[in-house]
């Protein structure tokens, strides 16, 4: 994908929530940065800035002081927003598909907010789509081990085709041996 059409992707989905004016947009692509990120690899930015994406899937992951390896606790896939907080809750974004994101610098984006406030109304919506994701583990816990999968499976259907059963069975609480017994 060229990047005038990631831009027109991005402004198409920006649009669908409230209207963007052609001064606003124009603000807008002044300040983002289209990337392309390789499987495997690590989203880096500085605290508070934000990712959107795209296209693709990224995986957030939390070290695990207990455990020798990063639990995952999150998979952000297209149309959602990272805000990076890296530093304080001792998090990594991987992706797990090749993916394109959009980088917004928060020092870039405080600018546009003093410029055009009603852009604020667009970030409520990301940052409301991405409480409700924090909280989504928490609703899993009542569920048994294969009312947990096909959830999941449900709500994050990018996730259950294309993630690792590592993946997918540490964000579901569970081996990944058990996770593959569980018959879907």
């Amino acid at each position: 994908m060229n990047k005038p059409n990631d831009e027109q992707k991005f402004y198409t989905f920006l649009s669908t929530h409230n209207p963007i004016g052609p001064q606003l947009w124009e603000d807008i692509r002044a300040i983002i940065e289209v990337k392309k990120i390789k499987k495997k690899r690590y989203l880096t930015a500085e605290q508070f800035d934000m990712h959107f994406i795209l296209d693709g899937m990224i995986i957030k992951r939390i070290e695990n002081a207990s455990e020798p390896y990063e639990e995952v606790v999150d998979f952000v896939s297209t149309n959602q927003l990272i805000y990076h907080i890296e530093k304080m809750d001792h998090s990594s974004f991987e992706a797990d598909i090749d993916s394109t994101v959009i980088l917004i610098r928060n020092s870039k984006l405080s600018k546009l907010l003093e410029k055009h406030p009603i852009f604020l109304h667009h970030l409520e919506h990301f940052f409301g789509e991405v409480l409700l994701r924090r909280s989504y583990r928490g609703k899993l816990i009542n569920l048994t081990a294969r009312e947990r999968i096909l959830k999941f499976k449900e709500d994050y259907p990018e996730a259950y085709k294309y993630c690792s059963v590592n993946d997918k069975s540490s964000f579901l609480g569970m081996t990944a041996a058990y996770y593959s017994s569980i018959n879907i």
